[in-house]
């Protein structure tokens, strides 16, 4: 004799109450939800937050941190370079950790307007 070890034993499923089914009103076509689709424009509109506002926020803040960073030229657009690559992840864990698209895009605007207002006062530092 075989035993299946995951089926329920009898005693068990006959004392469980049975699942409520959903009504549906006399002359009425039950509704389908789809959880996936409406979900959908969101992610997208994330998406393309992360993408595109993240690249907004790192290209300003780029300019602002090589206006700000002492030593040469050369040296100071290296190194905000590749500080950038960390903001733009930054920027792009955000548009994705904001309660709404929204929020989201108001915080990813804020972070560029800082950054290109930080490099246009510093614009005329640079010589």
């Amino acid at each position: 004799m075989i035993l299946n070890c995951f089926a329920a034993p009898a005693a068990v499923s006959r004392s469980l109450p049975p699942s409520p089914s959903p009504t549906v009103p006399a002359g009425a076509t039950p509704r389908r939800a789809s959880p996936r689709k409406a979900g959908n424009g969101v992610l997208w509109a994330r998406g393309g937050l992360a993408l595109l506002g993240g690249y907004a926020v790192a290209a300003t803040w780029a300019a602002a941190l090589a206006r700000l960073l002492p030593g040469s030229l050369a040296d100071a657009a290296l190194a905000a370079t590749m500080a950038s690559f960390v903001i733009y992840t930054l920027a792009a864990i955000w548009a994705y950790a904001a309660r709404s698209v929204a929020r989201a895009a108001v915080g990813l605007a804020l972070a560029a307007a800082v950054g290109a207002a930080l490099s246009t006062l510093l614009a005329g530092s640079a010589a």
